[in-house]
């Protein structure tokens, strides 16, 4: 079942950047609004998901969330962050490790766009800062896409933190809902643990 949303619509998209000028100068009303459209778009997703559970779950991460002078080669998978801990990257591969859902770390937010177009996800659970946000809206309205405003930041795209209590509940909801192989399909392209076994690439731009 396609995934319909107002972001689809071009006038749409215009009155949202319309009415995200005319809040701008009052400090965090812009901030609202789109936290506001985050929560709408969630409730889209929750609806779409009750009709068409999801498959192939991805995460997405900025690299704002990777600590200041991490050597991880988060690239590949985020195998080295079970071990470190020693920022939310950590915490996130816990959360995939029991969930059974793969992370894909964005360097840059057109690359994954594309990434998302290319793995084709049944569903994207992604934390981003506000901007950002609204640009996955706008720029990827066909996938369903449950999103959440990162919880702060040291300055801007330095260390940033995560929502880690939302991030959990959103994939283990999804994941509870995820269904069972399609009959006369292969194992390797349906189940979760085939999935896994086969990380989403992750790019880095310099």
């Amino acid at each position: 079942m396609s995934f319909a949303s107002p972001w689809q619509r071009s006038g749409y998209v215009r009155l949202v950047a319309a009415a995200r000028r005319l809040l701008r100068p009052f400090g965090r009303a812009e901030h609202a609004l789109i936290a506001w459209l985050a929560d709408n778009q969630n409730r889209r997703v929750a609806r779409h998901l009750a009709g068409s559970p999801a498959r192939r779950i991805l995460l997405i991460m900025p690299r704002c969330v990777k600590k200041t002078g991490c050597r991880a080669d988060v690239q590949h998978g985020l195998g080295e962050c079970l071990a470190c801990m020693g920022c939310p990257l950590g915490d996130v591969a816990q959360i995939c490790h029991r969930h059974d859902v793969q992370a894909l770390v964005a360097f840059r937010s057109h690359i994954a766009f594309e990434m998302a177009h290319t793995i084709k996800p049944d569903v994207i659970i992604a934390s981003a800062c506000h901007d950002r946000m609204v640009k996955a809206l706008r720029s990827v309205p066909d996938v369903p896409a449950l999103l959440t405003p990162l919880a702060g930041m040291e300055r801007m795209c330095v260390n940033a933190t995560l929502d880690l209590a939302w991030l959990e509940r959103q994939v283990a909801a999804v994941a509870a809902g995820r269904p069972a192989p399609l009959a006369g399909v292969a194992a390797s392209a349906t189940t979760p643990s085939a999935t896994a076994s086969a990380p989403f690439p992750t790019i880095e731009c310099p």
